[in-house]
């Protein structure tokens, strides 16, 4: 592997990121209520909400706008994963008040949002690496 004494810092694509956790809160939406139709439509919401919500959120501890080495990146991706886990679970136990009819709904939006949201975020930063011109992986 060749050594740069110069390494090119670079931040995340902040949008595609937003896009992933609105988009997994959505499908997540989708598959609480589509699931689970005798559910109040408020449960799902709510779900989709922390999954989604949590997935930001816990992107944030990144700081993704900030230019870094590629390297330190992939450092520090570990803990993104872990604070997005704990952030979802903060706001499902913020947004989670029990009905008498059942939570079925709300616990299908909540691990569908969160689950699609991390893989469309593994995608992107799969996708983000092989774009760059210098990729120390690919280096022989």
């Amino acid at each position: 592997m060749t050594q740069n004494s110069h390494q090119e810092a670079v931040s995340l694509p902040v949008t595609a990121m937003i896009v992933a956790g609105v988009v997994g809160g959505g499908m997540g939406f989708f598959a609480g209520w589509l699931a689970h139709t005798g559910d109040p439509l408020a449960l799902a919401v709510r779900g989709s909400v922390a999954g989604g919500g949590g997935y930001l959120l816990g992107s944030l501890v990144l700081m993704p706008w900030i230019a870094r080495p590629v390297e330190h990146w992939m450092a520090i991706w570990p803990g993104a994963l872990l604070s997005r886990l704990l952030a979802t679970g903060i706001m499902a136990w913020l947004l989670y008040f029990r009905p008498p009819e059942g939570d079925d709904g709300f616990r299908t939006a909540l691990v569908v949002s969160h689950v699609v949201s991390i893989f469309l975020d593994a995608a992107l930063l799969a996708r983000w690496s092989r774009s760059l011109d210098q990729n120390p992986v690919h280096e022989s």
